[in-house]
């Protein structure tokens, strides 16, 4: 990997393997919905604001394109974040960030569903691995599962979550062979999001009084700025540069370093199943992007 290349994927990897722990200042500070219509409507603003000086990409399209920004929005931006800012309530973060290990193979069956893609043996391979390595992860919450189990229920919600990105994703392939750019449809998308997070905030009573606390201020601009806006581009110019197979290994670095975070900042311990399970999930998520000869 060039050092340009290996710049970007390493930019992307470490920030999104940190977003997860600065998610829990958030939610400390306001409501999942409140937390994620203030990120989205704020980091759409300025993306917006970054085509119309930087890009410059018309974002003039039919109300057709309208409706997959929407859905895009709704399942990648709105869903997806409330859902996950929601499990984090329940368990630490590296759990969150594991559960979002399963996504490469929501995205595999979600392509081989709606364009047909085909699922390679690795893939199949791989969702054995990564499965096993789920189930001995969360093992004690499995075992000891009952109706007030608060853990097992914040995984539920966080592989809930990623199937809603993984819908999303599916939206965002749709605008990509649509030929809109990256940067319009991302755009489109997070205030798309964020509207959707109001309408629901709105129907559930939310007060949307911003927190007017340090603490929610500084963790909303890092997200923003680096989380959303900073690591989206990395990610996105690797897609074009190496690929989307290759770009994806980012997935298996960013949870490792989120449990790393994790355990020193939310005093995980780190068993030996723990370990197993996460190593499972990891080579199994490999695996699965792997290229078959």
């Amino acid at each position: 990997m060039k050092s340009h290349n290996f710049f970007l994927f390493s930019l992307c990897s470490v920030i999104w393997g940190t977003t997860w722990l600065v998610i829990k200042f958030q939610i400390d500070s306001t409501s999942a919905i409140v937390g994620v219509f203030y990120r989205f409507l704020l980091a759409g603003l300025l993306m917006f604001l970054f085509n119309a000086v930087i890009t410059k990409k018309s974002i003039r399209y039919p109300l057709k394109n309208h409706l997959f920004f929407f859905l895009q929005g709704l399942f990648n931006f709105c869903l997806n974040y409330i859902l996950t800012y929601m499990s984090e309530e329940k368990i630490n973060s590296g759990l969150v960030a594991l559960t979002f290990t399963s996504l490469i193979y929501f995205n595999m069956i979600g392509l081989r569903v709606w364009y047909k893609r085909p699922i390679s043996k690795n893939v199949f391979l791989g969702g054995l691995l990564g499965g096993f390595g789920i189930f001995c992860l969360f093992w004690k919450e499995i075992a000891g599962f009952n109706s007030d189990n608060t853990a097992l229920i914040g995984v539920i919600i966080g592989i809930i979550a990623t199937f809603f990105a993984s819908c999303g994703n599916m939206f965002a392939y749709k605008n990509h062979k649509e030929n809109v750019p990256v940067v319009v449809f991302n755009s489109y998308g997070m205030l798309y999001g964020s509207l959707s997070s109001l309408v629901i905030g709105l129907i559930a009573g939310e007060n949307f009084a911003f927190p007017m606390t340090a603490r929610f201020t500084i963790s909303l601009l890092y997200l923003v700025v680096f989380g959303t806006m900073i690591a989206f581009w990395a990610y996105q110019t690797l897609v074009g540069t190496i690929g989307a197979d290759r770009a994806a290994y980012s997935s298996i670095v960013s949870p490792t370093i989120a449990v790393a975070l994790s355990a020193v900042f939310e005093n995980v311990q780190i068993t030996g199943l723990f370990f197993v399970g996460m190593i499972f999930c990891l080579v199994g998520n490999y695996l699965s992007l792997k290229k078959e000869k």
